[in-house]
């Protein structure tokens, strides 16, 4: 029995030692690193850095209340709520909509190509297409598209 807690003894030192060993160099790579050379006035530069940018996500945020958003929602007759889209025809583009439809996808926006047509949603809320409209208006000059009730 004393062997046996001899045993453990030894392999908790050895785990100690090799947890010390790992410490220690993650500290020297530390100190040789360029993070470790900051200035106290360097490092406030950062956080007031982030705090802008943490301020400025807020207020983008906050410019659409959520509750006030909900309010714009419709409901079917069946209880399943009326989506809305922005349809855009080909005919109507020098640049392929395939183009388009990525770059709206790569900015998040939900959309799908049927036939010669893309249709960018569908989404509950209305308030969502100004995002779109501004984002098609600045990127490819199209003028604001009227929202319409999408048939399922």
């Amino acid at each position: 029995m004393k062997e046996f807690f001899k045993n453990i003894i030894a392999a908790l030192i050895l785990l100690t030692l090799a947890y010390v060993i790992f410490v220690a160099t993650n500290v020297y790579i530390f100190v040789k690193s360029d993070e470790s050379k900051l200035t106290p006035a360097q490092y406030s530069e950062q956080i007031s850095l982030l705090k802008e940018e943490l301020e400025t996500a807020k207020a983008k945020f906050s410019q659409n209340n959520i509750k006030d958003s909900s309010e714009n929602l419709n409901i079917n007759y069946d209880g399943t709520p009326i989506v809305w889209v922005i349809e855009l025809d080909q005919s109507e583009f020098k640049v392929p909509l395939k183009n388009i439809e990525i770059d709206l996808f790569n900015q998040g926006f939900m959309t799908f190509m049927a036939e010669d047509k893309l249709f960018v949603g569908p989404y509950i809320d209305k308030s969502n297409f100004d995002f779109i409209q501004n984002f098609l208006k600045q990127n490819y000059g199209i003028s604001p598209r009227e929202i319409i009730k999408w048939k399922n």
